[in-house]
């Protein structure tokens, strides 16, 4: 298996066969930004999701802290995602926001709030019915 099939099936275990197309034919197309989307498949998800030392639930951990310090909020939102896929709990990935808040401060955590409220809606993952998505910090 080649570096590129070996990332490309990380990202279609992460982020399903739909993300896997669309990384795979930007990363082989040869149009601007190809390069970049083959360093992604080939070395972040073939080299680096696939190292030992830790599980992928843990590199999402990692990762989504990192988007957060970045204040990145569509990125912090792909590796929720990812995240859950990978096992995580909502319950976890609240405590990730609540462990980076004293370092990256509250801007930084409202933002990724708003992004997790999004993933939660689209994948109908409160079932609180009274809920009505992230109202902000106050």
């Amino acid at each position: 298996m080649t570096n590129r099939e070996a990332g490309i099936n990380v990202v279609r275990e992460m982020m399903g066969d739909q993300a896997a197309a669309q990384l795979s034919d930007s990363a082989g197309s040869n149009t601007f930004g190809a390069r970049i989307a083959a360093y992604a498949v080939d070395q972040v998800f073939a080299d680096i999701w696939t190292r030992p030392g830790l599980d992928r639930r843990s590199r999402s951990l990692v990762s989504m802290s990192v988007m957060i310090a970045m204040r990145q909020p569509h990125e912090f939102a792909i590796h929720m995602g990812a995240g859950l896929n990978n096992g995580l709990t909502l319950k976890e990935i609240e405590e990730v926001l609540i462990q980076a808040l004293p370092y990256v401060g509250y801007p930084a955590i409202a933002t990724a709030l708003a992004a997790a409220a999004e993933v939660i809606k689209e994948r109908g993952l409160d079932v609180d019915e009274n809920y009505a998505g992230h109202r902000g910090l106050l």
